[in-house]
C-alpha cells in the first residue's frame, strides 16, 4: 500500500514520493492486478486472448496501452460470475449502484476492506484539507446511511447525510438544526439551497469548508455556493468505479490525481493527451481486487495538466457533447460562457438537445427579478448565433429546474 509521505505545496496536498517511486509502485500493483484479472475473472481473459495479449507483457506503466480499454457498456448485462474474480462470493461483498444518469446502472462490487480502504483514503484528503476529527459532517446527497457507526456516536467523525430530493426548507430546517463543520453536496443541489437560505439560515449554517462531487461543476454553481455558504468549495472528481479520482487543489484550481489508488489516463483519439489537452478519462484502479477495473472508460471529459498527476479541468461526460447536423461536436460551454454573459439576472440554467437542430434552454431568473420578453429573444438569438445555421434554440424561463430521481442536476445533456 502507497504509504506517502506529505509536505507542504498545494495546501499540503503534494505527495513527498519522486515520479519514480509513484511510477514502481504503480507499476508493481498493474503487474498483480493484471494476473490476477487474467487468471480469475472470465471477461478480462477473454479481453486479452481476443487480443492476444499475456499478462507478463504487461510489467510496466508504459505497457498499460497495450491492454484494451473497457467501458461501462462492456460490463453491463453481464453475469456477476463474469466479472467478479473467482474466489469472491458475489452476495457478500459491498454493492455500489451507479445512478445509469448515462445509460443502464452497473453494480460495483468491492470487500468490506477495499471499501474502507478508499473511504480511509478519502478521509486522509479531508483530514489534509481541514478536517479535524470531532467536526460534524453533513452530506445532502442521495440518503442511504440509516444508523452511525458506534465511533461516529462517540463523537469522533461525525457523519450525517440528509436525503437531496427532501424538500429545502426541510433541507436547511436540518442543516440548522446539525450546524455542519463541513458540508458535502452535489454542486446543483448546493447552489440551489444557498439561494434558498435566509439571513438567520446563514448564522446557523456556517461551515468551514464545502466539498462538492458526483456531478459537473460549473463556474456559476461554484460562485453561488461560496457566496450563499460563505465558505471556499473544493471540488472532488470521483466514481463508483474507484471512489476518490482527483480533488481540488483549493490554491491553484488544478485537480490532485489520487495515486495511491488509481492509474489516470487521459486518452485522445486513441493516443496520451499532452499537457493542457483534452481527452477521455480512462483509470486504472489499484486496491480492487473482487472486481478489477483495468483501462475504464468512465466517459468522461478532461484536460491533462502539465503531468500526468494533474488534471487541469474536468468537464463532464462525453456523451454531453452536442453533435450538430454539420458533423461538429461542440461542449455545452460554447453556450454557457454567452448566456452568462449576456443574464445578469440568471439564477439556474440547464441546456437540453432534443434534437441535432434544436436545443432547449431553460432559466431560472433571480428572485425579484423579471427578465423581459425582448431579452429572453435576444439571448435566443446569441445563443443560436454561437451554434452557426440550422441549429434552433428555444430559451423557456421556468420557476425551477429539478433534478433527476437520483437527486443529481445535469446543467446540459443530449435527450
Amino acid at each position: 500500500m502507497l504509504a506517502g509521505r506529505w509536505i507542504a505545496g498545494c495546501s499540503g496536498l503534494v505527495s513527498e514520493w519522486d515520479r519514480e517511486e509513484i511510477r514502481r509502485y504503480q507499476s508493481r500493483q498493474l503487474r498483480a492486478l493484471v494476473r490476477h484479472a487474467y487468471e480469475r475473472v472470465p471477461y478480462y481473459r477473454r479481453l486479452f486472448d481476443q487480443a492476444r495479449l499475456k499478462p507478463d507483457q504487461v510489467q510496466t506503466l508504459d505497457d498499460l496501452a497495450r491492454i484494451p480499454p473497457t467501458s461501462r457498456t462492456d460490463l453491463q448485462g453481464l453475469p456477476a460470475q463474469d466479472i467478479v474474480a473467482r474466489g469472491f462470493d458475489p452476495e457478500k461483498l459491498v454493492v455500489h449502484r451507479t445512478s445509469g444518469s448515462s445509460g443502464e446502472p452497473l453494480s460495483i462490487r468491492r470487500t468490506w476492506f477495499e471499501d474502507r480502504l478508499l473511504q480511509a483514503h478519502r478521509l486522509r484528503i479531508l483530514f489534509r484539507l481541514g478536517m479535524r476529527l470531532t467536526d460534524r459532517r453533513v452530506a445532502v446527497v442521495t440518503a442511504r446511511l440509516t444508523q452511525s457507526p458506534i465511533y461516529m456516536r462517540s463523537g469522533v467523525l461525525r457523519y450525517e447525510e440528509i436525503h437531496c430530493l427532501w424538500p429545502p426548507d426541510r433541507i436547511l430546517a436540518r442543516l440548522r438544526e446539525t450546524r455542519p463543520d463541513v458540508l458535502r453536496g452535489f454542486p446543483g443541489t448546493l447552489s440551489w439551497l444557498a439561494g434558498q437560505q435566509t439571513d438567520s439560515d446563514r448564522e446557523l449554517i456556517r461551515p468551514r469548508f464545502i466539498t462538492t462531487d458526483s456531478e459537473m461543476m460549473t463556474r456559476d454553481m461554484r460562485e453561488r455556493i461560496r457566496h450563499g455558504f460563505r465558505a471556499p468549495v473544493i471540488d472532488f472528481y470521483d466514481s463508483h468505479e474507484f471512489n476518490m479520482i482527483a480533488w481540488e487543489c483549493p490554491s491553484s484550481g488544478l485537480y490532485q490525481v489520487s495515486e495511491a489508488t488509481v492509474i489516470a489516463e487521459v486518452v485522445r483519439d486513441g493516443r496520451p493527451a499532452g499537457p493542457g489537452e483534452e481527452g477521455e478519462f480512462v483509470g486504472t484502479a489499484l486496491h480492487s481486487w473482487a472486481m478489477p477495473f483495468l483501462r475504464f472508460r468512465l466517459g468522461d471529459l478532461v484536460t491533462r495538466g502539465a503531468s500526468g498527476s494533474i488534471l487541469a479541468r474536468v468537464q463532464g461526460r462525453v456523451m454531453d457533447r452536442f453533435l450538430l447536423p454539420d458533423g461538429r461536436s461542440i461542449h455545452p460551454y460554447t453556450l454557457v460562457n454567452p448566456l452568462l454573459n449576456q443574464a445578469p439576472w440568471l439564477r439556474q440554467y440547464q441546456l437540453i438537445q432534443e434534437r441535432a437542430d434544436r436545443i432547449r434552454v431553460k432559466l431560472v431568473p433571480v428572485p425579484d427579478m423579471h427578465p423581459e420578453p425582448e431579452a429572453i429573444a435576444a439571448l435566443g438569438r446569441i445563443l443560436a448565433s454561437a451554434l452557426g445555421a440550422g441549429v434552433g434554440v428555444d430559451v423557456e424561463v421556468v420557476d425551477r429546474i429539478w433534478p433527476g430521481t437520483n437527486g443529481k442536476f445535469r446543467p446540459y445533456y443530449r435527450a
